[in-house]
């Protein structure tokens, strides 16, 4: 009897241990195909390696001086044109004073030059009149010598005074090219000289009216660093403006699964801020032309051999509907969530990318007038001394 039974409890342990083989073998295999179907197939490109971004535009000081006053901190929000930083201004107005009485010099003497080119011009009209007539004399005296008339020593003095003369005019030639050498086919207003003086004075004055900082954009202040009593120097920075009503998102998507992504490919955004409250939803705008690595401080030099080999990650920038930015307000620096749809990869076939630059935030307006006040300021000088 104990054998009979050991030997029916043999063929089921047996098919026991081939069940879990099998088993344990039909898991592994959809294990498998469902890790290579998530990680390759799937039609959509996640990331959690994302953020939003958008144009920091730094606030810098344009000429160097003391600050007298902060007009703004961080947080606030500014306007173009709005006044941001005060400087003390007493150095670049007297710098100002002096190029104006500079100009103002400038025009009376180069005025001076074109009366003295008159001037040798009408002394050398007068010399040449002159020796004309003794070159009349001169022929009748000759004339005049044989029938006894005048004398010869008439006649030799004449021919004497004639070559004094014409020294006389070689000078005043002379004396007239150098003169005309500095007005020719100018004006007292187009003169050089005026010019060079007239730039000194835009100059001046163009620095003078920068100590006095102010927005070029719409936006947020952000890192203040500019204090009361700071002494600056041209090109420090003061604090940035930050505009929210544009900003996108920049992804770090896996090499192994950027294949797939398209510019225009729409995009479902989430973001910690909102939770499952809210998703964005924006559109892929194009890929970076290379890895982030790239640029790092130390690039990979994979010819060298000795590397380890990293999965690289290629920047996606991701636009927000500004609509959506306005309801629920993002900041740059935020961590978002992505989720590409690729599924339809076959209509978006190009790497070409579809930003479009025309935003405000590309763009300021601060400075258009600045040049023609400070061009018109320095033509009210010079009329005034012409």
């Amino acid at each position: 009897m104990a054998r009979m039974k050991t030997g029916i409890v043999k063929p089921a342990h047996i098919r026991h241990h081939r069940l879990r083989w099998v088993l344990s073998l039909s898991t592994g295999s959809l294990i498998a195909l469902l890790s290579y179907w998530y990680c390759f197939l799937r039609p959509t490109v996640e990331s959690d390696d994302a953020y939003v971004t958008g144009n920091i535009i730094p606030i810098q000081a344009l000429t160097p001086g003391i600050v007298t006053q902060v007009f703004v901190d961080d947080t606030l929000r500014v306007h173009p044109g709005q006044p941001l930083v005060e400087e003390d201004r007493h150095l670049s107005y007297a710098t100002l004073l002096q190029s104006e009485s500079g100009l103002a010099a400038v025009v009376r003497s180069t005025s001076a030059l074109f009366h003295q080119a008159t001037s040798e011009q009408a002394e050398l009209s007068r010399l040449q009149t002159q020796r004309l007539k003794l070159s009349d004399d001169l022929g009748r005296y000759r004339e005049a010598v044989g029938a006894g008339a005048v004398s010869a020593q008439l006649v030799s003095d004449t021919e004497k005074e004639i070559e004094t003369l014409d020294k006389s005019i070689d000078k005043a030639t002379a004396q007239w090219h150098k003169a005309n050498a500095l007005v020719a086919g100018t004006s007292v207003r187009n003169n050089p000289l005026v010019s060079q003086a007239r730039g000194r004075y835009i100059a001046a004055y163009i620095d003078y009216q920068r100590g006095h900082i102010l927005s070029p954009i719409d936006g947020y202040i952000s890192n203040r660093q500019v204090q009361a009593g700071e002494s600056l120097k041209t090109g420090q920075k003061l604090m940035s403006i930050v505009p929210l009503d544009h900003l996108w998102v920049t992804a770090n998507i896996k090499e192994t699964r950027i294949q797939g992504v398209r510019a225009g490919e729409p995009v479902r955004i989430d973001t910690h801020s909102y939770s499952s409250d809210f998703t964005y939803h924006g559109t892929v705008l194009g890929l970076d032309p290379s890895g982030g690595s790239i640029f790092s401080l130390f690039p990979p030099n994979n010819a060298t051999g000795n590397y380890i080999h990293i999965v690289e990650r290629i920047p996606v920038r991701i636009s927000l509907d500004p609509s959506e930015l306005a309801r629920h307000p993002l900041r740059p620096g935020m961590s978002v969530t992505v989720s590409i749809d690729t599924h339809e990869q076959g209509k978006f076939r190009d790497l070409d990318s579809r930003l479009v630059v025309q935003d405000p935030s590309y763009e300021t307006r601060l400075f258009d007038n600045e040049l023609s006040l400070a061009q018109t300021s320095a033509d009210k000088i010079i009329a005034e001394n012409l």
